[in-house]
């Protein structure tokens, strides 16, 4: 046991404390907000199912960018802190397909992480990139690890926020996971086919938002998200993503698979993990694959402070310092 804590000390000092990588500071200015920044253009991105909507920050000329956000959340979740990053960034950031104001996908057509993958590289025909950046947060950054292991010579830099990747594949529990996905996605297409949501009040979908989160959206960021994620109605308040997404995706990604990838990545990394966000793994599992993205990434940094799932959103102040230092950090050759 002593030398597990040790090791895990170890891993402590060497990649979660990196060596020039000051501590952030709660910043009590005030002009530290989405006001201080000019509005972002909206976009819509035609796919061969229907439209992907966007909002687009910064220079036309600007270094290319992909903000992708977690599950049932939107773009919104960037609008506090992307004013706060440097301002040579072109970051796109995007509604995935059921969520916020992009289009749903079509009837007996199941969500997974390989179709964003696939929508991805039509972004970047899309926009004529050669080479990008991502900024993601929890499901967004499952999307980019992949990305980044498929296509690493098209990856410039990676900043994952609370997530390393996406959720393996168990396979002692697949047979039960697939069980259950299986039965509620039925669940969901029957309820739609039988008529659209009932209408709430704007409190009452404020507050199911907040409690479906565990107190990790305040009620101020909540309302940030509802900009995108409600659709108005005469009697009422729907939510605007796909009932379907509230089942787990239909998807094998083994953690071997994973870490394969990992080992292909070229991209510098940065992977800030909050304190209080979910652990969708053991920490052991975090390690190696830390360590997997050492094999050829030249910087690879991981970084844990206190906060919740959104602290990104909540508290931006606190997460620009580390990833605006990432940023413009140029690795060596």
């Amino acid at each position: 046991m002593a030398n597990e804590d040790e090791k895990k000390l170890l891993f402590r000092m060497q990649h979660i404390i990196p060596r020039g990588l000051s501590s952030p500071t709660i910043s009590n200015n005030p002009n530290t907000n989405i006001s201080s920044s000019s509005s972002p253009e909206e976009i819509e991105i035609q796919m061969t199912w229907g439209k992907v909507a966007a909002k687009v920050w910064g220079p036309a000329n600007g270094r290319p960018v992909i903000a992708i956000h977690g599950w049932l959340d939107n773009s919104g979740t960037f609008d506090t802190l992307i004013p706060l990053l440097p301002k040579d960034l072109r970051i796109v950031a995007v509604d995935i397909p059921g969520h916020g104001l992009s289009d749903h996908f079509p009837p007996d057509i199941a969500y997974n992480y390989i179709d964003t993958l696939v929508a991805v590289e039509r972004l970047m025909k899309r926009f004529q990139w050669q080479k990008v950046s991502f900024l993601v947060h929890s499901l967004g950054g499952a999307t980019a690890m992949l990305y980044a292991g498929v296509f690493p010579e098209k990856v410039e830099k990676v900043v994952c926020l609370d997530i390393i990747r996406a959720t393996p594949t168990i396979p002692a529990t697949v047979d039960v996971r697939l069980r259950k996905t299986i039965g509620k996605l039925l669940k969901y297409e029957d309820a739609i086919i039988s008529g659209p949501e009932q209408p709430i009040s704007y409190e009452s979908a404020v507050e199911r938002w907040v409690s479906g989160t565990f107190g990790s959206l305040d009620d101020k960021a909540c309302r940030i998200l509802c900009k995108r994620g409600l659709k108005k109605f005469e009697d009422g308040y729907v939510f605007s993503r796909d009932r379907r997404i509230l089942a787990a995706p239909l998807a094998f990604i083994p953690k071997e698979d994973q870490v394969i990838l990992a080992r292909k990545v070229t991209a510098d990394v940065l992977i800030i993990k909050f304190s209080e966000g979910p652990y969708y793994e053991p920490a052991e599992n975090y390690r190696e694959h830390v360590e997997a993205l050492r094999t050829q990434s030249k910087c690879v940094r991981y970084v844990e402070m206190e906060g919740k799932h959104h602290t990104h959103l909540t508290h931006p102040e606190l997460v620009a310092p580390i990833i605006n230092e990432f940023l413009n950090f140029q690795s060596s050759v």
